[in-house]
């Protein structure tokens, strides 16, 4: 978003002139912050609000006075395809500044910023060395305020994420993620690090990533690689993947091979925001090799999955139960 377009959208909230869609994205931005779990505080109330007011203000002059700041924004899996269409008109989405870190004492760089998503929701960041970091539904991460001097350390504490790193060779780009540590210089690729998930997979689209964990180096990933770490037995498998299909779930497209019924419901929570249950006596069996697509309907994807083994399904309010 250009600095005049949030100039105008700033005045039109200051003269209470916003309509409610306007007004949930300056919600939506101010939650982003990380300080309110539950919404920005003081909508409801007069004068919690005009402070509210005055806070949003002081952020944003800050923000339009130094535009190298990090920035990030918000995708709805189900807007994906809508927003392709209308980017010409529209633009794609909605960019909502950090300007918090612009106001942190330059000594904090041990100060992290907590950003998460919810079921249906995709974040984009542009952290302050200009690197990258696509951020899938579900998913929580730790951002410093300030990198240190001698590298760039970045928690990935639950979830997906794409990362595309600016090149440093002085300063390396370290993430932590469950039992894996991921360090590259320079290079684009993927951490799925879900707690409900059985594994952590790390693969590749440029450049190298080395892995490792539990004093251990698992190997270096060229393109084209996933190194797949197994939590239960902290066994280790390479296989090869289509680089192409790393960042595919940005985009409103997950491939899935030989995944089992978990990966299966994860995927469903993170595109439609269901859960969905299984009823059937061989559930732990199946396998399911197939494409998700977010601008496929609900009830499109569900027809697609219970004609893989024949089974149907009934939905109640966010509850799906395959029988």
């Amino acid at each position: 978003m250009k600095a005049s377009q949030f100039k105008k959208l700033l005045t039109a909230y200051l003269k209470n002139k916003l309509n409610k869609t306007d007004k949930n994205l300056v919600q939506n931005w101010y939650d982003a912050f990380g300080e309110s779990e539950a919404g920005v505080p003081g909508l409801g109330n007069q004068r919690e609000e005009q402070l509210l007011r005055d806070d949003l203000l002081n952020r944003i002059q800050v923000q339009l006075n130094q535009p190298e700041k990090p920035v990030y924004r918000l995708i709805s899996f189900r807007n994906i395809a809508a927003s392709i269409v209308l980017v010409a008109g529209a633009g794609f989405a909605t960019w909502f500044f950090i300007a918090k870190s612009a106001q942190e004492p330059k000594t904090a760089v041990n100060q992290f910023q907590v950003i998460t998503t919810i079921s249906g929701q995709m974040k984009k960041l542009i952290l302050p060395d200009s690197s990258v970091v696509h951020l899938n539904a579900n998913s929580r991460i730790r951002v410093p305020h300030r990198f240190s001097l001698k590298d760039r350390q970045f928690y990935l504490e639950e979830g997906e994420a794409f990362f595309e790193v600016t090149k440093d060779k002085t300063r390396p780009f370290i993430i932590h993620s469950g039992q894996l540590n991921v360090r590259v210089l320079g290079t684009s690729f993927n951490v799925r690090s879900y707690r409900r998930l059985s594994d952590i997979k790390v693969a590749v689209t440029t450049g190298k990533v080395r892995v490792s964990g539990n004093g251990l180096i698992y190997g270096t990933l060229i393109p084209g690689q996933q190194l797949t770490y197994h939590k239960a037995n902290k066994a280790v498998q390479l296989s090869e993947v289509r680089p192409s299909d790393n960042q595919a779930w940005i985009n409103g497209k997950v491939y899935l091979e030989k995944a089992g019924f978990e990966e299966l419901a994860l995927t469903m929570n993170n595109m439609y925001g269901v859960s969905l249950k299984n009823e059937t006596v061989n559930k732990v069996k199946y396998q399911y090799n197939l494409t998700l697509r977010s601008d496929r309907s609900l009830e499109e994807t569900m027809r697609l999955i219970c004609a893989i083994n024949g089974h149907h399904y009934k939905k109640s309010g966010k509850e799906i139960l395959i029988y």
